[in-house]
């Protein structure tokens, strides 16, 4: 008996001192409150959330930039050549080779700007190149010092101008996308603090259940040796009650260290820093209204501009098989001034006008119904795209309704589980006492913790569900219901 009382005392101390001594650098208590703000300013999540947002802005700067005049240079910088080049002789026809050495230079430097109305292209620029012949040596130079020159498709896909619909859209999509990922890392956090909380309950009730145990096994062994009150099945129950309740803490201190571990990876601490849960004793008094809530989500969520990304998307796709279907047609015009000499300066003088001007078109007059296969295809795609959508959107309003009334729900739950902890609580230690005085039995005293025990894990895994709904209804109306004020980001300063 003294070795069973031995192994009793030391094993769960054990454990218990063993978890006190791995957390003894540095500990913090945070509230669920300070766990979403720091998970929102350095956890891996959130930092993953602003890159990704980032690259959607840059993606959007480029096709601003797709807009504006653009200014290059082009330039072919001492291009030599040793070779033998063929000649066809002007009168005879006949073809000869002659050697060619000589080395070439030329710059273009030009603005060129994109017309989103009609797809084309009008280009100012300004060229100068020059060719030094050798054997003998001859200088020559070609300059045109103003061209004015455009590029207009007909009838053809204009990409420019549906990107111009689209990615705006793209980016105020991306701005929502960037909102509900932030609220996604929030809910995470509320998820692991809540685990964590769990965790800690599930050991702190292990511990208290061995003391307790250990005191109610010391009484009735001395109530079996003296006065019998206790029959040897109790007291067995009862030592093999404080046994499992050793194994208990063993395993418990685990799994709450792997989950404490979890925790502050999540927020960026190491193992030295030990991070305790304060659970809130109260909930927010709020009760929600399923139409504000569908209302709020198709004004700021996700949901419409990806409806409205992918109806535009759809009809571009329609547009580009229509064009690509009939006569392709495109004009260009040159327009500008030249000349060539001997050397620089009189390549600059008495200019002469350069006028261009063609038209180039192709004409599908077999592709066996390719083209408008390609048509058909598109144009049914773009009807499943619209009854998709449609149906989506059936669904999202029905699953709005649900989680509202899920949310509103919750509390009476959370509630009612509050309740019946604080009953059980107050049951287990009546029927502590009341085995104390020999009223009721072993069995009984076991009921009893197991409810308590049910209880207060039950009551924080209502609370636990009550935030789950109350952020992801945040996550999916971007709106703060608390403050009654939609929820944003200062962008620009994510773009330092």
């Amino acid at each position: 008996m003294k070795i069973k009382n031995l192994c009793f005392i030391f094993l769960p101390l054990l454990f218990i001192t063993q978890h006190k001594a791995i957390a003894q650098q540095r500990t913090m208590t945070l509230t669920l409150e300070e766990t979403i703000r720091l998970a929102q300013e350095q956890s891996i999540d959130a930092m993953r959330v602003r890159q990704t947002f980032l690259r959607d802005y840059w993606n959007f700067r480029s096709h601003r930039a797709e807009l504006l005049p653009s200014l290059n240079l082009q330039a072919g910088i001492a291009n030599f050549a040793r070779n033998q080049i063929p000649l066809q002789d002007a009168i005879t026809g006949n073809i000869y080779y002659r050697p060619n050495y000589n080395m070439s230079n030329s710059a273009i430097l030009s603005i060129d700007q994109r017309i989103v109305a009609t797809g084309g292209m009008l280009s100012l620029s300004s060229s100068l190149s020059r060719i030094d012949q050798y054997n003998p040596h001859r200088i020559s130079y070609m300059s045109q010092p103003v061209t004015l020159s455009y590029i207009q498709p007909l009838f053809s896909y204009n990409s420019l101008k549906w990107a111009r619909m689209i990615e705006p859209e793209r980016y105020e999509l991306a701005k929502r996308e960037y909102l509900e990922s932030m609220e996604n890392v929030t809910i995470r956090a509320v998820g692991l603090f809540y685990q964590l909380a769990l965790a800690k309950m599930s050991y702190d009730i292990a511990v208290d259940n061995y003391r307790n145990t250990r005191t109610m096994y010391d009484i009735a062994r001395r109530r079996h040796e003296q006065t019998a009150t206790v029959t040897r099945s109790e007291l067995l129950q009862l030592e093999l009650n404080l046994t499992n309740d050793s194994l208990s803490i063993a395993t418990r201190s685990n799994s709450y260290l792997a989950q404490r571990m979890a925790f502050q990876s999540f927020l960026g601490y190491n193992e030295r820093m030990e991070i305790s849960p304060d659970v809130p004793e109260t909930v927010p008094d709020i009760s929600i209204d399923a139409d504000f809530v569908y209302g709020k989500a198709m004004e700021n969520g996700t949901f419409r501009r990806n409806q409205e990304i992918t109806r535009l998307m759809s009809e571009s796709a329609v547009a580009q098989a229509r064009a690509n279907r009939g006569i392709s047609v495109s004009a260009n015009a040159n327009f500008g001034l030249s000349n060539s000499g001997a050397t620089l300066p009189a390549t600059y003088s008495n200019l002469r006008d350069q006028t261009v001007f063609g038209l180039s078109l192709r004409v599908p007059i077999m592709d066996w119904g390719m083209g408008r296969g390609r048509v058909k295809m598109a144009e049914a795609q773009q009807k499943i795209s619209l009854s998709q959508l449609d149906q989506a959107r059936i669904d999202f309003e029905q699953n709005v309704y649900l989680d509202v009334m899920r949310f509103n729900a919750q509390r009476t739950q959370l509630l009612m589980a509050r309740r019946a902890n604080d009953i059980a609580i107050e049951s287990y230690e009546l029927a502590m006492q009341d085995f104390v005085d020999g009223k009721i039995s072993v069995r009984d005293l076991n009921s009893a913790q197991s409810e308590k025990d049910r209880a207060n894990m039950n009551y924080i895994t209502e609370m636990s569900n009550f935030w789950n709904y109350y952020y992801n209804l945040r996550k999916l109306t971007l709106y703060d219901f608390m403050t009654g004020t939609d929820i944003w980001a200062e962008f620009e300063k994510l773009l330092e």
